[in-house]
């Protein structure tokens, strides 16, 4: 297979301060091999995640010529609580759109290619500064290497206090065929998915409670594209180690793991997974990242922590975001997809009137969500908040 040229996507932003605060070109950088970290500096590097809405499961794959949702999430840090971003291709054809599309722009590039870019900082929401933009792919084979730089700015009017990291994503562009939808489920009884070993048989009624708004989304209508997104928000005080620590492994310590448990209507469990991945290296970063401090530095207790694995090796799990804080201010964000994601969740909860979403920490702490109203509900389709 003739291996193209990898298509190139630098994503950086210039605080108010400075020459670009309303979109800016790869013509414009000054050393793109720096990227954003040529101007910016003195904050904190944020972990960055690029990926393919709609590529299917890891690696991803697509088809010549098709159009593909791709998103970028940065991480904020502390006061570094704002992002913009810069596109770049030279295979395909980028243009905007997408479900996180806002504040977004096309500008014309190196050899006059249309590059995406922002129109004005974008403000962190439940931690995270998600853009989406859409990708035409080439029409002949290849292997195609995006790059993303992701800048973290604290929007204080000049470019300190900021800092940038990049990541890359490789897609397989080719004859991948046509996904096939989930076949109907038949009459036999559904066996409960795996992934919650470590989750009660009922409903635990000792866990925290105090959220007073959450969602959970289960798709497993189509083979490969599986997807599952929990949120539990608005929850009560907590700390940064209240749900554990999933960062004292390289110091001596044994390491948080986390389950994810699903409880119906008659609070009996319907499934969950599991991430035990503390002390471990994800695409050659740890795995499990502070936000603000952590837990053992000496000048005080960060707010939480986050976890991105877009390997998918624990039970499916793209990301998780733990942000603590004062009453009505704690929040946890869980995000699934692919196949390695347990079989058979939405389905379990197909006739539940409503479904209690728990957190469960080895340490033996849990938190607890019930969510009453559901949205859409179908053999492998479930959506409450």
């Amino acid at each position: 297979m003739t291996r193209w040229p990898p298509i190139v996507l630098f994503i950086c932003w210039a605080s108010l301060a400075h020459a670009y605060p309303y979109g800016i070109a790869t013509t414009s950088f000054p050393l793109p091999a720096q990227g954003c970290n040529f101007c910016h500096g003195g904050g904190i590097a944020p972990s960055v995640l690029l990926e393919c809405s709609d590529c299917g499961a890891a690696p991803p794959a697509v088809a010549p010529l098709s159009t593909h949702e791709m998103k970028l999430t940065i991480f904020a840090v502390g006061l570094q609580d704002h992002g913009g971003l810069n596109v770049s291709s030279a295979l395909g054809t980028l243009a905007t759109g997408g479900s996180f599309s806002g504040g977004t722009q096309t500008l014309s590039g190196a050899a006059g290619l249309q590059e995406v870019t922002h129109t004005e900082p974008k403000a962190a929401a439940d931690g995270m500064v998600e853009f989406t933009f859409l990708w035409t792919a080439p029409s002949a084979a290849t292997v195609a290497t995006l790059q993303a730089w992701g800048n973290a700015v604290n929007f204080n009017g000049n470019t300190s206090g900021d800092a940038a990291s990049m990541t890359s994503l490789d897609i397989a562009v080719g004859d991948v065929g046509t996904p096939s939808a989930t076949a109907t489920p038949s009459n036999t009884p559904t066996p409960t998915p795996t992934g919650a070993d470590a989750c009660p048989a009922g409903l635990d009624g000792g866990c925290v409670g105090g959220f007073s708004k959450g969602s959970l989304l289960i798709k497993q209508n189509v083979a490969g594209r599986e997807r599952l997104v929990a949120k539990l928000l608005k929850g009560p005080a907590l700390g940064q180690t209240a749900l554990g620590n999933p960062l004292d492994a390289p110091l001596g310590g044994s390491g948080t793991a986390y389950s994810l448990c699903l409880y119906d209507q008659s609070d009996q469990l319907a499934g969950g997974l599991r991430i035990d991945r503390a002390g471990a290296l994800c695409g050659g970063h740890s795995c499990w990242q502070p936000i603000g401090r952590a837990p053992n530095d000496p000048h005080g207790l960060g707010k939480g922590y986050r976890f991105i694995d877009p390997s998918l090796a624990s039970d499916g799990v793209l990301k998780m975001l733990y942000s603590g804080g004062g009453a009505g201010q704690s929040k946890l964000i869980l995000k699934g997809k692919g196949p390695s994601l347990p079989a058979g969740l939405a389905s379990a909860l197909g006739s539940s009137a409503h479904v209690t979403v728990q957190l469960r920490s080895s340490d033996g702490v849990c938190v607890t969500l019930p969510l009453t109203d559901v949205l859409q509900q179908e053999s492998d389709i479930f959506h409450a908040k």
